[in-house]
């Protein structure tokens, strides 16, 4: 038996270098129905506890092709290490698109958002210790589609919204005090847009939709040193009710959304703000365009993102390079709108409720599991 033969032998048996003759390093992503919450909800929010929990809170119910829609004020709690969801404390106001934000000492805050009587300024805490809220008082506005983000300090911006009119007033809440400031004006009204923190600690605040519906190219940041916010440049496209999320090196990725050209209007434009050179740049389009997403983005720990919601489809975006192109790892029954995606801490991502294009809510949950555990 020559040498050559042999050592096509050994490979066959070994599998090839860096195998291990078993599975492959990276199995492919695998979604799965996980289950049911204790309601449907759409326009929730998911909130990563500080001991790996799931606080799911708020939300409305849509039944009867859309007709009849009320808001709820109950929340529950996703527990990882049991995979059960169980009721909590119900809030104080019955709210949907409000935000939810993690403090430094493991309360969460809960402020603004809709109800059947309309944009709330109302905010109030919960407590994962003792499963309640409590409320703390009020915003100096009503704040419907508003956007929060929290800073190296603690403290937590809130940006724009609308009740009446569309605003460009923000607001910062001292996690200490318990208390709301005034924190300047952003440079236009809007709502439906992001706020995401980024490196050195300022806050990028992009698109939305401002007076007349009009949908925005612009961002600008906030500098909590200065309490200013800035202009930095238009994005490659006008959005609104986009997803963003901050990569590991610093960059933010701008995902999806709606330019306002229709009722649906949904984009697959994808792109990078670079930090750096202070400009977005282009990276390869989603293969779905899909809007209605701002909290079904999850970053995934070798630094790509799963993008949910919008469309029935999932999708991986290998975010790290901004060259690779999305591909469709799984797919739902049906497009949902306005649902959440959630990283766990070994990796997997959960998907939760979400509203169809009959107008329905769902309790439905899903999981994807992007690695071996």
């Amino acid at each position: 038996m020559t040498a050559q033969l042999i050592l096509l032998l050994l490979l066959a048996i070994a599998g090839r270098p860096g195998d291990g003759g078993a599975e492959p390093r990276n199995p492919a992503p695998v979604l799965k129905p996980f289950g049911t919450m204790g309601e449907a909800r759409a326009s929730h929010t998911a909130t990563t506890l500080q001991d790996g929990r799931i606080l799911i809170a708020g939300g409305f119910h849509r039944t009867h092709g859309g007709e009849d829609e009320s808001y709820t004020a109950t929340a529950e709690i996703y527990d990882p290490r049991t995979g059960r969801f169980s009721m909590t404390g119900d809030m104080t106001y019955q709210r949907g698109g409000h935000t939810a934000t993690l403090l430094p000492g493991g309360l969460v805050l809960i402020a603004g958002g809709w109800n059947l009587m309309g944009a709330l300024s109302s905010a109030e805490l919960y407590d994962p210790t003792s499963g309640t809220f409590t409320t703390i008082g009020s915003m100096s506005m009503r704040r419907g589609g508003c956007a929060a983000s929290i800073m190296n300090d603690g403290r937590v911006l809130i940006t724009g919204g609308t009740s009446r009119d569309v605003t460009a007033s923000a607001e910062l809440f001292d996690p200490v005090r318990k208390t709301f400031s005034a924190a300047g004006a952003m440079t236009v009204p809007r709502y439906g847009h992001t706020a995401t923190l980024i490196r050195d600690g300022l806050v990028l605040v992009t698109g939305g939709l401002t007076r007349r519906e009009a949908v925005l190219s612009s961002a600008e940041i906030f500098d909590p040193g200065t309490g200013a916010f800035t202009a930095v440049g238009d994005m490659t496209a006008p959005r609104a009710r986009h997803a963003c999320v901050t990569l590991a090196r610093g960059d933010v990725v701008v995902v999806g959304g709606t330019d306002g050209t229709s009722w649906r209007g949904d984009l697959a434009v994808v792109e990078r703000y670079d930090i750096t050179a202070r400009k977005f740049v282009r990276i390869p389009d989603l293969a779905h365009p899909r809007a209605r997403i701002a909290s079904s983005l999850a970053p995934l720990p070798d630094g790509g993102l799963v993008v949910s919601g919008g469309d029935a489809t999932i999708e991986r975006l290998a975010s790290s390079d901004g060259k690779t192109g999305p591909t469709t790892i799984g797919a739902l029954d049906r497009a949902y709108y306005y649902s959440t995606a959630t990283t766990l801490a070994n990796g997997s991502v959960l998907i939760l409720g979400g509203y169809d294009d009959e107008g329905q809510t769902t309790d439905k949950a899903w999981i994807i599991k992007t690695k071996t555990n």
